[in-house]
């Protein structure tokens, strides 16, 4: 565990404790659970990939891992929830064309009543070209994609949703379902973030052959680099409550940021600063019970930044779909 996400998840954890501890619910509209352990079992679809597209008149280069599907476990008590998934590597594309790739995925939770907090860690090695037909020369149907088992993504990315009408609109609900949200209710929403992203491999992300088919600059080909970025969240989450115990919750929020990236290509070495604007969505659906729960819930944007660098741009995505079944039970006697 690196020294950045000790201390994020020390911070995350104080603050959403102290709320936990001081702010009260309206129970016409929030059921509290959270002195009941709340567990699940998810499928976790992560659609990560880097995006290099060039401003000369190249294709888009792609990069995917090979089996972006996980399964994972979570449990939440009170304000603190933990959740890990790991690759399925069954349900992995053919290895001798797209190579093999490893990956973990390491959430962590604390929920507060108007400070929720989120903290991730993702890190996927070994990737192939997706669109390696209409790159590599002379490629026929059945050859084996361009595989780079060098390049390594690592990713600390952490987010703070500060909820003022917190009495009568859950996350907690919508979320982790140690809540239950009696009755429709939104609520404007603050959000502070940070991303710190690395990128690492043995050699430029740019082939050969097509650096010099289309001139790419010695500056755009990126081996190595951290790429970090913080700012903040302004915008509306609401959640539908339908036939008492179904829900939808959506949640919009555009955001500015500020960017950092220190990079190197195989002779030299840059550095960067840039504000720019980025938005993030959630969503989520699901039953909650009054034991057992279900639902599907998606993030889409924060991990979508674009990285210009001289005359071509990197952008690194990472669109997350899961769906869950759990329970709660009581673990005092």
């Amino acid at each position: 565990m690196t020294k950045h996400l000790r201390t994020a998840i020390v911070i995350i954890s104080l603050i959403s404790f102290a709320t936990s501890v001081f702010a009260q619910s309206d129970t016409a509209y929030i059921k509290d659970n959270k002195d009941m352990l709340t567990v699940r079992v998810y499928g976790l679809y992560e659609a990560i990939n880097l995006e290099i597209s060039p401003i000369s008149n190249g294709p888009v280069l792609i990069y995917r891992p090979n089996s972006p599907q996980h399964i994972g476990v979570a449990g939440f008590y009170k304000w603190f929830g933990l959740g890990l998934a790991i690759q399925t590597p069954l349900l992995a594309d053919d290895k001798d064309i797209y190579g093999t790739s490893s990956s973990i995925d390491l959430r962590i939770n604390t929920y507060g009543s108007w400070i929720n907090a989120e903290l991730a860690y993702a890190n996927y090695e070994g990737f192939y070209l997706e669109n390696s037909p209409h790159i590599v020369k002379n490629f026929t149907n059945g050859d084996p994609y361009l595989i780079r088992p060098d390049l390594e993504i690592s990713s600390i990315s952490g987010i703070f949703y500060l909820v003022p009408n917190h009495r009568r609109h859950s996350f907690r609900a919508a979320y982790i379902q140690n809540e239950y949200q009696r009755k429709s209710a939104g609520s404007f929403l603050l959000a502070p973030a940070f991303q710190i992203n690395r990128l690492q491999a043995q050699s430029s992300l740019i082939p050969e052959d097509y650096a010099e088919q289309y001139d790419i600059y010695e500056q755009d080909q990126l081996v190595r680099g951290r790429f970090n970025f913080v700012g903040i969240f302004a915008g509306y989450s609401y959640s539908l409550v339908i036939l008492k115990r179904f829900y939808v919750n959506l949640a919009l929020l555009p955001g500015a940021f500020l960017q950092y990236y220190d990079y190197h290509t195989e002779t030299e070495h840059y550095n960067r600063n840039k504000a720019y604007f980025l938005w993030t969505s959630r969503f989520a659906a699901g039953y909650n019970g009054k034991k057992w729960f279900a639902g599907m819930g998606g993030v889409s944007g924060f991990n979508n930044p674009v990285l210009p660098l001289n005359t071509s741009a990197y952008a690194l995505g990472v669109e997350q779909f899961r769906f869950w079944i759990g329970t709660r039970f009581n673990i005092k006697k």
